[in-house]
């Protein structure tokens, strides 16, 4: 029983001892009613971040509604212009993009060779699923289904489809510039002179139209061998045209808002990438994979004060096929049009009209005239 009555006795004071402490169900409901405080105080702040977070966010949600809205208005002007093409068509008519028919991989998509029942043979271009390709995609669909030129690429139709974003051009069957003057080993490819003529010729008229055209006066901006494709006569045809800016929109003012304001027009940057162009034309060498090799020419060429007196060095640059085919005086003349355009002023650079009509670079007046009429028909804007 003494045993029993001390077990008891010390179970009443252990009770009593909480109790004590403030654990009652009173004092329980109090602590709950602290921590609720606490946790109406914790939203209030959380809330007040949050309004003062939500102007921000509106003004974002804002922007990208009004470019969602601006990307609709783009894709139905387009849709009056070129057709619409399902995503079940193109995949049936690229054989559900088979790795065979893929005739071109770049950094935006890959391009599959199709066969329509409508449309014939075309290049389907299947953008890569990047969110910032969007703006690229819009950029094309809306320049290239526009505008039409004999040397800038035909868009014929688009697919626009959940995250799937496709442009459909107009097959060309010689592909593209960069593969003619860098062949794959054991590929025979030799691009005759008179045709490089005919495509420089091509590029610069083209770019002549895109610079004075009356509504669009677009700068290219991405030039280069790889997106000059050629048609079955080797005329060029100018593609890519995701980076392309007007002229004198708000944008390329943007644009240039960090360059040196020698830089501000826009069209001396394609004309210094024709240069380039034709330096590879005449040299058939990859300015992409022999960089050294184009700022060794470039100094050499602007040493020479634009070949007024030519160096060896500068004549053995010249690509090998093109030696002893009665072709030098034209290839002379080439690279002085490519020192003009590769000035590092760019103030110093001639517009697309001006390019070869300078009295200084005319080596043969039967060349000169003939270049000076083709640059005068594109700076008239002349299209088809």
């Amino acid at each position: 029983m003494a045993v029993g009555g001390a077990k008891l006795a010390l179970l009443l004071i252990h009770i009593l001892s909480v109790a004590g402490n403030g654990y009652s169900s009173s004092q329980d409901n109090d602590y709950g009613s602290d921590d609720h405080e606490h946790r109406k105080n914790l939203m209030k702040r959380k809330g007040n971040e949050v309004m003062m977070k939500t102007p921000m966010m509106t003004s974002l949600m804002e922007r990208q509604e009004k470019k969602r809205k601006e990307a609709n208005v783009q894709i139905s002007t387009s849709e009056k212009l070129i057709a619409r093409i399902s995503f079940a068509e193109l995949q049936k008519a690229t054989n559900s993009f088979d790795r065979g028919k893929v005739i071109g991989v770049g950094k935006t998509g890959t391009v599959y060779k199709a066969a329509h029942p409508h449309l014939r043979f075309t290049a389907v271009k299947r953008l890569f699923d990047f969110k910032h390709l969007e703006k690229q995609f819009l950029s094309e669909l809306m320049i290239l289904g526009k505008f039409r030129h004999k040397n800038i690429a035909p868009l014929l139709g688009f697919c626009l489809e959940s995250r799937e974003r496709l442009l459909v051009y107009q097959y060309m069957p010689n592909g593209n510039l960069y593969d003619w003057l860098h062949p794959v080993k054991g590929e025979p490819r030799n691009l005759e002179w008179h045709f490089r003529v005919n495509i420089a010729a091509g590029i610069a008229r083209g770019l002549a139209w895109l610079h004075n055209h009356n509504t669009l006066q677009l700068a290219h901006l991405n030039l280069s061998s790889s997106c000059i494709l050629l048609d079955k006569n080797f005329e060029p045809r100018i593609s890519n045209f995701g980076r392309a800016m007007h002229i004198m929109t708000s944008n390329a003012r943007i644009f240039m808002a960090n360059i040196e304001m020698s830089e501000w027009d826009l069209t001396k940057r394609d004309v210094h990438q024709l240069g380039v162009l034709l330096l590879e034309l005449i040299t058939g060498e990859d300015p992409l994979n022999n960089s050294g090799f184009y700022q060794s020419l470039e100094g050499k060429l602007v040493q020479n004060n634009c070949l007024l007196t030519v160096s060896a060095a500068l004549y053995c640059a010249v690509d090998k096929s093109l030696l002893g085919q009665g072709c030098d005086r034209e290839v002379l003349y080439f690279l002085k049009v490519a020192c003009n355009c590769i000035q590092p002023v760019p103030d110093r650079r001639p517009t697309m009209v001006e390019l070869f009509r300078h009295p200084q670079m005319a080596l043969d007046a039967k060349l000169a005239l003939l270049l000076i009429h083709i640059l005068s028909v594109a700076g008239n804007g002349v299209e088809t």
